[in-house]
C-alpha cells in the first residue's frame, strides 16, 4: 500500500484521537472526589514533597503504613518513583490553577493529579485500536478499543490514583510499538519501545515480570539469525535501561542499597494454587468476573494463535507470567480495590482476540451481551467507593476468596447503586474549589461536548467504512 493510499484510509477511516478522545473525556468525567486509597494519597504526597521541598522524603504518619524508615531517619514511600515522579507537572499545573484564581489550591492540584490514570488509560485505549487495527482492520479495532476501555476493570482504574493505568499504558504501547519497530527495524524504534516498558518498571519494578514474554515477542517478530535478535534485544534492553537505573538509584537513595524495595516483611507465602484460583475464578476477585468480555476472549484465543502466533503466545506466556507472580504474593488479591488490580495490566491485549468472532449473528449476539454486561458490571466501580465494603470485613474473609457471590464487593456496590449511596464526581463539584463559575460550568461542559465529537468521528468512519465495503 502506498504512502497516499494509507494517508486516505487514515483520513477516512477512524482515526486513533477519536478513540483516545471519547475515553478520556468519559474518564474525565468519572472521577471521584478523592483518591479512594491511601496508597494513591502517599504517591500524592510523594509529588507535593518534589514540587514543594525538592525531596522524596515524607513526614511519619502512623495512619499511612506506606511510608516507611529509610536510612538517615529520613522516611519514604515504600512505592517506586514512576507515579510521583509523572505526576509532578500535573500537580505544579493545579496548583498554579488555584494560585491564579484564589481557588483551593491542594484541591486543584489533586484533581490536576487525577488526570493522570485518566490520560494513559485512554492512551492505552488509542494504542490498543491502532494494533488491532493492523491485525483486524478499523471497524473491528474500534469495537476491540472500546470493548476493552468501558467493558473491562480498567474503566475504574482509570479514575483511581493507582498505579495500574500507568502500567496498562506502558505494556499496551510497549506491544504496539515492537509490532510497529519489527516493520522498520530502526534502532530507534527498539529504543523507544524499550522506554516506554522502563516507564512501566520505573512506576512498578514488578512490572519486570513483563520482560520475557515481551522478549519472546521480539524474538517470534524477528526472521532470520540470532544476530539480528540479538540485536533487537540489546536496542530494547538500552532503550529500558536509564529507567531500570533510575529504580535502582531511587533503592539507594532511601535504604542505601539498590536491590532493597519498599516492600521488607512481604512475602509469597500463598499457595500459588490459591492464588491463581482466586483470580481467575473466585467470586470476590475473579477477572471474569470483572471484565466479562475476557471470557470470550479466552474461547478465542485458540483461532487468534493460529493466525497471530507471536502476540498469542505473548498473552500466554503474559498471563503465566503475573499469574505465577500474583498468585503466589500474600496480597494477591490486590488489597482494598475493585476486583484482582494486579492483572488490570494484562486487560487490554487480552481483548484482541475478539477480533477473531465468527461472522454469525450469534457469536456478534454473545459478544454483544458481554459486552453490555461488561458496561454494567463496571458502573459500580464507578461510581462507588469500595473501602467502607473491605473496611467492614471481618479476619481472613478480607482476601475475598471464600465469599458467596452474594456477598462479593461487586454486589455490595451494586446494591449501594440501586440504593442512590454513590460518590460525588469531581467534574460536577468543581464549585467548592473556589474556581469562578466559568471553570466550574465549562469544564464538565467541555468534556460533554468532546465525548460527543469523539463518538461523532467514530461513528462517521464506521459508516464510511461501511459503504466502502463489498456486500457480503
Amino acid at each position: 500500500m502506498s504512502a497516499t493510499t494509507r494517508a486516505r484510509s487514515r483520513r477516512e477511516g477512524i482515526p486513533a484521537w477519536s478513540v483516545f478522545l471519547l475515553l478520556v473525556c468519559l474518564y474525565l468525567l468519572s472521577l471521584g472526589r478523592g483518591f479512594y486509597s491511601s496508597d494513591g494519597e502517599v504517591m500524592f504526597q510523594t509529588t507535593a514533597a518534589l514540587v514543594e521541598r525538592g525531596t522524596l522524603a515524607l513526614e511519619p504518619d502512623p495512619g499511612l503504613p506506606q511510608i516507611v524508615a529509610g536510612q538517615g531517619e529520613a522516611f519514604y514511600s515504600k512505592y517506586d518513583p514512576g507515579l510521583p515522579l509523572i505526576g509532578v507537572p500535573f500537580f505544579v499545573l493545579g496548583d498554579t490553577l488555584g494560585q491564579i484564581n484564589r481557588a483551593n489550591r491542594y484541591q486543584l492540584a489533586a484533581i490536576s493529579t487525577l488526570l493522570i490514570p485518566a490520560l494513559a488509560a485512554a492512551g492505552a485505549g488509542a494504542a490498543l485500536y491502532a494494533l488491532a487495527r493492523r491485525l483486524f482492520g478499523a471497524r473491528r479495532g474500534v469495537g476491540i478499543a472500546l470493548a476493552a476501555g468501558l467493558a473491562t476493570i480498567v474503566w475504574p482504574y482509570a479514575r483511581v490514583l493507582f498505579a495500574e493505568a500507568v502500567l496498562v499504558a506502558a505494556l499496551t504501547l510497549a506491544v504496539l510499538l515492537i509490532v510497529r519497530a519489527a516493520e522498520r527495524d530502526g534502532v530507534g524504534a527498539w529504543l523507544g519501545a524499550g522506554a516506554v516498558f522502563g516507564v512501566g518498571l520505573l512506576v512498578r519494578a514488578a512490572f519486570g515480570l513483563y520482560a520475557l514474554p515481551l522478549a519472546g515477542l521480539i524474538v517470534l517478530l524477528t526472521p532470520g539469525g540470532w544476530r539480528c535478535r540479538t540485536r533487537r534485544l540489546i536496542a530494547f534492553g538500552l532503550g529500558a535501561a536509564p529507567c531500570a537505573i533510575g529504580l535502582l538509584a531511587h533503592n539507594a537513595l532511601r535504604f542505601g542499597d539498590p536491590l532493597r524495595f519498599g516492600y521488607a516483611g512481604e512475602r509469597f507465602d500463598t499457595p500459588p494454587w490459591e492464588g491463581v484460583i482466586g483470580l481467575l475464578l473466585s467470586p470476590g476477585k475473579s477477572i471474569f468476573l470483572y471484565a466479562p468480555p475476557l471470557l470470550l476472549s479466552a474461547r478465542l484465543w485458540p483461532r487468534f494463535r493460529r493466525a497471530y502466533p507471536s502476540l498469542g503466545l505473548f498473552l500466554a506466556l503474559g498471563w503465566i507470567a503475573a499469574l505465577a507472580f500474583y498468585g503466589a504474593w500474600w496480597a494477591w488479591h490486590g488489597g482494598w480495590s475493585w476486583g484482582p488490580r494486579f492483572v488490570v495490566p494484562l486487560v487490554p491485549l487480552s481483548c484482541l482476540p475478539l477480533g477473531m468472532l465468527p461472522a454469525s449473528r450469534r457469536w456478534h449476539a454473545l459478544a454483544a451481551g458481554l459486552i453490555a454486561l461488561g458496561v454494567v458490571v463496571q458502573i459500580p466501580g464507578v461510581l462507588v467507593d469500595v473501602v467502607p465494603y473491605y473496611a467492614g470485613l471481618d479476619g481472613p474473609d478480607y482476601a475475598a476468596f471464600r465469599l458467596a457471590l452474594r456477598d462479593s464487593p461487586l454486589i455490595w456496590a451494586a446494591r449501594q447503586v440501586i440504593a442512590g449511596r454513590t460518590e460525588p464526581l469531581a467534574l460536577f463539584h468543581l464549585r467548592g474549589s473556589g474556581l469562578p463559575p466559568a471553570w466550574w460550568i465549562g469544564t464538565p461542559a467541555l468534556a460533554v461536548i468532546s465525548a460527543a465529537v469523539g463518538t461523532w468521528r467514530i461513528m462517521r468512519g464506521a459508516i464510511l467504512i461501511a459503504r466502502k465495503a463489498p456486500p457480503s
